[in-house]
């Protein structure tokens, strides 16, 4: 299918420019750019495994898994010092800013060790490969994928009420809608409203405050019992997990509004 080989060459292009960057260029949303576009690929390899049954996914996606973990790994500090600047406390914190940007560095130094030459070339390798195959998916198959994941959306934004342990599952899910609805141009008749981005933006947010409040849970034991920085540090949990249910809240609040036209 044409619009598929397009779309994966643009994919191709954009990822090919980030991984061919020189390191002391790379920022904070290099990285993001990075894990968005290999997001998008890994949404598109499930599409493509859904109409062609002999076209392994997994065994696609492991080269590119292997850059995406460990960008995602960097992107955790990342996300963490924002989340944590961004609250009253921080100016009074002494050890974890350095603690953070220290570890950051050192999932940086990885990524650039496993980012090599070596790995772009097994990457490019299974370029042809994957457009074979999007180039001879059917669009009847497609088609039937799309009204497929839709339904699934949909139905489970007709759910009154999500549990906690249900919001990150519906996140990746809709995620992988959004991306391959992408590739197609735009369907007046199941076009979603602007509730539908609203809603994928609030539970991004959701989810950066889930990974701050484990990290902080996991950190604070380290620091002395009665020191200043973890009475800091536990009041700035506080405050996120806080910040947190009030997202969640919002959240459920937005379901029965029904995103879809």
């Amino acid at each position: 299918m044409k619009e598929l080989v397009t779309y994966f060459k643009t994919r191709e292009s954009a990822l090919n420019l980030i991984l061919e960057k020189a390191p002391e260029s790379y920022s904070v949303e290099t990285f993001h750019e990075l894990r968005v576009e290999i997001k998008k690929l890994k949404a598109l390899f499930e599409l493509t495994a859904f109409c062609k049954k002999n076209f392994k996914p997994r065994k696609t996606f492991k080269p590119f898994s292997v850059i995406f973990k460990q960008a995602g790994k960097v992107r955790e500090f990342q996300l963490q010092q924002t989340i944590i600047e961004e609250q009253p406390s921080f100016s009074l914190l002494k050890k974890y800013p350095n603690q953070l940007k220290k570890l950051e560095a050192k999932e940086i130094q990885k990524f650039f060790l496993l980012a090599n030459k070596r790995l772009i070339k097994k990457l490019k390798e299974k370029h042809l490969v994957i457009i074979d195959f999007l180039a001879k998916t059917g669009k009847k198959k497609v088609n039937r994928y799309r009204n497929k994941t839709r339904k699934e959306i949909k139905k489970l934004i007709r759910k009154d009420i999500f549990k906690k342990n249900e919001m990150h599952n519906f996140r990746k899910r809709l995620k992988v809608y959004q991306y391959n609805e992408k590739i197609f141009p735009v369907d007046q008749s199941s076009k979603l409203i602007s509730t539908q981005t609203l809603l994928s933006d609030m539970l991004g947010e959701w989810h950066d405050y889930e990974v701050a409040i484990l990290h902080l849970k996991n950190t604070i034991p380290s620091y002395k019992k009665n020191s200043k920085e973890r009475k800091h540090l536990k009041t700035i949990k506080v405050v996120v997990t806080l910040k947190r249910e009030l997202l969640f809240h919002k959240i459920n609040a937005t379901l029965p509004s029904k995103t879809f036209l």
